[in-house]
Order: C-alpha cells, then sequence, then structure tokens
C-alpha cells in the first residue's frame, strides 16, 4: 500500500488547487515545496523528521513548541509532577478527533501503550522511560516513570495522540487526528495535499488549502519558485544566486539549521565490506583522528557556497547542552598523514562514502579533501529510504548525514546517535556505526535523571568533551536553512526548522 498514490476525495476537492502558478492561486491557499518525504500514515512509524513535519499537521501530542522550542501546551492544556516519577496531564475538553470523537485520557493511554508493545513503532525509544499510564478521571492521565527523566516533556512533543483502538491497517488508510488539517491526497513519491479542518479545537488556521510537494531539493525548490509552482519552497544561497530579479516578490530568510551534517563509519565488525583493507581502519582512533584533522572545513563551507559554520559539536548554540568552549579541530595535513602512519596507513587505503542525495556535493568536497592524505574515496549517493534501509542493516562503512536535535536539548543526539544500541530500543536507535563505550553509556543515562537544568547542562557539555576525543563521527558544519516566501503571506521560520502550515498568515493587502 505505500507504494500507491493515496486518495481521499471530500465534498471540497474540486477546490484544490493543481500546482497551478501561485500567482493564479487564491490567498488562503499556499503550495511549498520543501525536502520532506513521507514514508507512512501511521504517525507511530514516523521516526525520521521529514515524516514527522507532515504528520505533525494531523496528529498533536500532549505538549508542543513554539518557534523558539520553548515547551507550550497541547491536547494536555496543564500539568504538575506530584513527585519526581509522577505526571499528571490535564487534557483539552474542546479536542476532538477529525473522526468527530472526543479526545479522552483513554486515547492517551492507547497511545502510549501501543507504543510500549510495538518494537517496529519508530517512535517507541521516546516512551522508554514510562512505567505505567492510566487514565485518571474523564478528563486527565497520569504517567509513572521507571526513572526520574528532566527532558520528559521534550520527549512527548513527538508522540503523537491517536484514537483509542487504531490499528495499523486503520492508521495506514486513513489519517484520524486532532490536527488543525486533514488529510485530501497523498502521492508519496510527489505531494500531500491537505484542508483546514473547520471542527480543530484551537486557534483556527489562515490557510485552508496546503499542498505539500515532496523531495524537493533547493535547486528545485527555486524551480518551483521561478516558475510559479510554490509559494514557499525550502531552498538555499547557492541556488537562488542570479534569480533575484524573477524572485522580487518572494521574501528570502535566512534562519539557523538546528541540523549538523556528520561523517560517519562502521565501528562494529573487525571487517567491514566497502574498504580495501581486511582490518577495519575506522576502529583504529588515530584513524577518526587524522579524518577530522585532514577537513578543512573552512574550505568545504566556501566551496558549498552556503551560509554555514563549522561544526566542533553536534549542536548548535541554541540547544541546551551546548558546549560553548568547544571549537573545531584545526585543519592540518601534515599531523593528518602522521597519525595515518602511526596507524599502520601511511599508504592510505580505499573506501565507499554512502551519501544521502541531498548531501552529495560536500560528499564530493570531502572525497577531494580525503585524498590530499591518501584516503581514496568513492562516493556513492543513494535517496533517503534507501540510505537509511542500508544503514539500518549496517550495509555500509562510511557515510555522511544530518541530525537534529529537535527537542532542544543535546540529549537527543547522545541517546540516539552514540549510546549503544540496547534489546530494548531504548537508546542507540540512530547508532549507525555502533559506537559501544560503557563509560559513556553511564553518563548519558545519568545526565538524564538529573533534575536541576544546570548541573544536567554541565553534565552534558562534559560528555561533549569525551565525545569529541573519541570520535565515534565526525561534525562538519551547520547550514542555515534559507527559505523563499511569497510576500502576500506571513511566517517565522522555526528553530527545528519545520514548516508548520498553520503557523503561516496572510498579509494585509
Amino acid at each position: 500500500m505505500r507504494n500507491k498514490t493515496h486518495i481521499f476525495p471530500i465534498t471540497c476537492l474540486c477546490l484544490l488547487p493543481c500546482c497551478r502558478p501561485s500567482s493564479q492561486s487564491p490567498r488562503d491557499s499556499i503550495n511549498i515545496s520543501a525536502p520532506y518525504e513521507l514514508d507512512s500514515l501511521d504517525p507511530h512509524e514516523c521516526y525520521r523528521l521529514s515524516d514527522y513535519a507532515i504528520a505533525r499537521h494531523f496528529y498533536e501530542p500532549l505538549v508542543r513548541t513554539d518557534a523558539e522550542l520553548k515547551i507550550r501546551p497541547c491536547l494536555a492544556r496543564s500539568w504538575e509532577t506530584p513527585d519526581p516519577l509522577t505526571w499528571v496531564f490535564h487534557l483539552e475538553p474542546a479536542a476532538r478527533f477529525h473522526s468527530g470523537r472526543t479526545l479522552r485520557p483513554q486515547d492517551v493511554v492507547f497511545s502510549i501503550e501501543r507504543l510500549a508493545r510495538n518494537p517496529a513503532l519508530g517512535m517507541r525509544t521516546l516512551i522508554s522511560s514510562v512505567e505505567d499510564v492510566s487514565a485518571v478521571g474523564p478528563a486527565s492521565v497520569r504517567i509513572r516513570l521507571r526513572r526520574p527523566l528532566g527532558v520528559f516533556l521534550n520527549k512527548l512533543i513527538f508522540v503523537p495522540v491517536i484514537p483509542e483502538g487504531s490499528d495499523s491497517e486503520a492508521l495506514a488508510a486513513r489519517e484520524d487526528g486532532t490536527g488543525p488539517y486533514r488529510l485530501v491526497e497523498w502521492d508519496r513519491r510527489a505531494l500531500v495535499r491537505m484542508i483546514r479542518n473547520e471542527d480543530y479545537w484551537g486557534r483556527k488556521s489562515a490557510l485552508q488549502r496546503v499542498t505539500f510537494l515532496l523531495g524537493r531539493s533547493p535547486k528545485q525548490g527555486v524551480e518551483d519558485l521561478v516558475s510559479g509552482r510554490c509559494d514557499l519552497a525550502t531552498c538555499s544561497e547557492a541556488a537562488l544566486s542570479g534569480t533575484q530579479e524573477r524572485l522580487e516578490r518572494y521574501a528570502i530568510y535566512n534562519h539557523p539549521s538546528i541540523f549538523v551534517k556528520y561523517l560517519g563509519y562502521d565501528l562494529a565488525r573487525e571487517q567491514t565490506p566497502y574498504c580495501s583493507l581486511t582490518r577495519n581502519p575506522f576502529n583504529n582512533r588515530l584513524v577518526r583522528q587524522a579524518i577530522d584533522l585532514a577537513i578543512d572545513r573552512r574550505e568545504l563551507v566556501a566551496a558549498l557556497g552556503v551560509s554555514a559554520t563549522p561544526a566542533a559539536q553536534p549542536v548548535p548554540d541554541f540547544i541546551f547542552g551546548y558546549h560553548p568552549a568547544m571549537v573545531p579541530a584545526p585543519h592540518d595535513l601534515a599531523r593528518a598523514r602522521s597519525l595515518l602512519d602511526q596507524a599502520g596507513l601511511g599508504g592510505g587505503f580505499e573506501v565507499t562514502l554512502h551519501a544521502r542525495q541531498i548531501l552529495l556535493t560536500p560528499a564530493e568536497l570531502i572525497q577531494q579533501q580525503l585524498a590530499l592524505v591518501g584516503i581514496r574515496v568513492k562516493v556513492e549517493s543513494l535517496p533517503d529510504p534507501e540510505f537509511f534501509q542500508r544503514l539500518a542493516r549496517q550495509d555500509a562503512s562510511f557515510f555522511i548525514s544530518r541530525f537534529g536535535c529537535v527537542t532542544g536539548d543535546a540529549s537527543d543526539v547522545l541517546e540516539d546517535c552514540i549510546h549503544s544500541p540496547d534489546t530494548l530500543g531504548c537508546y542507540g536507535g540512530t547508532n549507525y556505526g555502533r559506537y559501544s563505550n560503557p563509560e559513556i553509556d553511564r553518563a548519558i543515562e545519568q545526565s538524564s535523571l538529573e533534575t536541576d537544568p544546570q548541573v544536567r547542562k554541565r553534565a552534558l557539555q562534559l560528555i561533549m568533551e569525551t565525545v569529541a576525543e573519541e570520535r565515534p563521527w565526525i561534525p562538519l558544519y551547520f547550514e542555515k536553512e534559507t527559505y523563499a516566501l511569497d510576500k502576500a503571506f506571513t511566517w517565522q521560520p522555526r528553530n527545528d526548522n519545520f514548516i508548520l502550515a498553520e503557523e503561516i498568515g496572510i498579509a494585509p493587502r
């Protein structure tokens, strides 16, 4: 079913735009060109951020974040913590599912228990700390934790509430959330159309009809703007070059990105499949240090032609846990060659670098830089589904990807990417290199127990220092996100880089 086009006719379908030039579109409709992909309508399967960016329009969590990543009420209008292990949430009485059913505590209980029972659901790791969940009266939910967790609310942001009794087949066939928009049409390869939920419990969105054009690269985004196919596009400064005269009616936004681009490698096997050596070179910390020193981040950023910042750690400065004293490793080819000599690899080696298609250009630049120290790289770019399937089955030796702490907390990257994968699926969900360090694991787990924000921040920063020495993967740069928006609309970019249609307004005439 996933590979088919899903069309959900409703009475207003005839009013939807067919991606015609935006100058002809009604002012209450918008076409958005974005790199998002949607693999499933089941919101509990949406572990990738691009999936969640779409699903968030249909489904909602107990709490949400604003554009600055501050916690705000959503389906829970208020909450309290009687003790460090107990959270009581009081539900919004006006919230209703798209089917018309009123939100009940049992829906929240069912949503969390469904995630806990099914290890195949991507969102499961977010509720790993939950010991028990139960209804308290007609409008409240009590959640008991196994241990105190300072970032519990941050994790709940990505736990969508679904109706009690929903199964995978029903969720895959039709959305039924409490969100501000309803699904009209989904073509997995091309677009998602949605229409405003006129019975939404909260503030009604300004835009009645929204179309997301999926899988659009920055260059394609600019093409969509120039052709009038879209009104808002995720693009890049480089892609916009030379088009300014044709884009006079668009406002350009440059906003710091939450995503760090990084290099990862296989750290689990003595022999790795896409390398010319019989022994896996990435298991040697000297080799990892050499790669880090061989990369000239400033040259890399300059060659990309984008506004970006070299990275010394996996989080930008607006994320809780950022370490202000850490700076990028200096570019030093002589030192890099010396380290490879010490590792017994003075002659270098050959390796395949698997890259997401959206990161092909930086992959090719990395290829050129590593050649200067004898590491001969073959670049193979892949679409996201194939790329992540390959990493999930450990069918890669060297790869380039990106990661963002969208909860606003550095524990995201430490728990998901650095901590050893565990059998319960609580940690290491995106630790594709299978890095394992018991000392770092214990420090990560202990940091999550801290309830004093300043103590926990320092704990996260100390872990960042250790991770920088170990180099389980190599942070490269933070690129500013560039957006172009028709001046007929108003909007403020978010720190998590999500485009949420309900936050787009219509400019006064």
